[in-house]
């Protein structure tokens, strides 16, 4: 089988959206089929770099410098979308519902080739970090409209969460709608050294390491995780939290943290490399997620392969992820949240109960076994064409 896999953000980005496509993709390749990858082009990426890769022209973005904006009218664009014609793809499959979404999904249609859509993220949540400007009754009627507009013109929709089918019935998406979250490549989990990543971030035996892995963006609700770290000051005095990655809200995120005289408790070390990535996991005590705006919360899910219990908000996808163990799901409450943390701290007993859980759930989210089920999902929608 060859899929066309569609973005309109990949890398160098680093996103939720992009592990998705990456986890997914790789799969494909080693089940035995063929995955082509349709994305914006960044200026930092060079021509020779790629593979199974099509960049298409992109425009700077004002209000997210971090994204670019594909451009469908320029030139090279158009002779691109005629060119995929000669790619003979079995299904087109669009993972965000803008430039290239659009572009793809119209010419699906004009080459009846079946497409399918990841619905990944939820939108209506994001507008007032990104358009504060706009009136905020607008914001769910208007993601409603864009976002039927979109999935009517595919064949299925695919949603990595239960909440966001039921905000696809809200939406009156008429398409059929299946469960489908991104597993986990538990490959790098295999051989883990946690104890290198805590001396090389200056953590001792005796130190505490609550870590907050991920993009750092006003929707991940980091400054919630200070008030956190404030209220464990007592019980746990020797916790520090460890904020690894980057985003839009970075420079905001430290100047909080320095504003409430908490850099001797937190530690900022921005992206990592594979290894590091996956030992630092190893590393941690703890992983926290205060977001409430996860349509899945993929590092819940990489950290329980690594062998680390999670304390997270339970909102949205999260909820899926928790429900079978592996931590504690809290609302959110910094007293809740505080309390939850400090438990699994100092309950030895409960801490091995989660830590059994966790890796349960990894063998449950592996990407082999959703990447199957993903397959077998674009044979039903590619039958249903015929």
């Amino acid at each position: 089988m060859h899929i066309g896999v569609v973005t309109d953000t990949f890398l160098p980005r680093v996103n939720g959206v992009m592990k998705s496509i990456m986890t997914f993709t790789e799969q494909y390749r080693k089940l035995g089929h063929q995955a082509t990858i349709f994305a914006p082009w960044f200026p930092e990426i060079k021509k020779e770099q790629e593979n199974g890769v099509w960049r298409f022209p992109s425009i700077y973005l004002f209000f997210n410098p971090e994204d670019r904006l594909p451009n469908p009218y320029a030139a090279a664009s158009r002779k691109k979308l005629k060119q995929v014609a000669d790619l003979k793809l079995d299904i087109i499959h669009t993972q965000t519902p803008f430039a290239l979404g659009f572009m793809f999904a119209k010419r699906a249609k004009q080459l009846n080739i079946p497409s399918v859509h990841t619905y990944h993220t939820l939108f209506e949540a994001y507008l007032p970090h990104y358009f504060p400007i706009m009136p905020r009754f607008l914001d769910k009627p208007l993601v409603a409209w864009y976002s039927r507009r979109f999935c009517h013109l595919h064949d299925q929709i695919i949603v990595p969460s239960t909440s966001i089918r039921q905000v696809m019935q809200r939406y009156q998406i008429k398409t059929p709608v299946t469960v489908l979250p991104t597993g986990i490549n538990v490959e790098p989990f295999a051989k883990l050294d946690g104890e290198r990543m805590r001396k090389q971030t200056g953590f001792t035996s005796g130190d505490i390491m609550l870590l907050c892995m991920g993009r750092v963006a006003r929707e991940k609700n980091i400054p919630f995780l200070f008030n956190v770290l404030e209220k464990l000051k007592t019980d746990q005095p020797r916790a520090r939290l460890v904020i690894a990655g980057k985003g839009p809200a970075l420079a905001g995120v430290k100047a909080e943290c320095k504003k409430r005289r908490l850099a001797d408790k937190v530690v900022f070390i921005g992206l990592l490399n594979r290894r590091d990535w996956a030992d630092l996991y190893a590393a941690a005590d703890l992983q926290l997620l205060a977001s409430v705006t996860e349509t899945q919360g993929l590092v819940l899910t990489e950290a329980m392969a690594a062998g680390t219990p999670c304390v997270a908000v339970a909102a949205m996808g999260v909820r899926d992820v928790m429900a079978g163990g592996g931590g504690i799901a809290v609302s959110l409450n910094v007293d809740e949240f505080s309390q939850a943390v400090n438990r699994l701290l100092t309950d030895k007993a409960l801490y091995k109960e989660k830590l059994q859980e966790a890796a349960a759930q990894a063998k449950e989210w592996s990407a082999e076994n959703k990447a199957r089920q993903m397959i077998e999902t674009y044979k039903t929608v590619i039958a249903g064409k015929k």
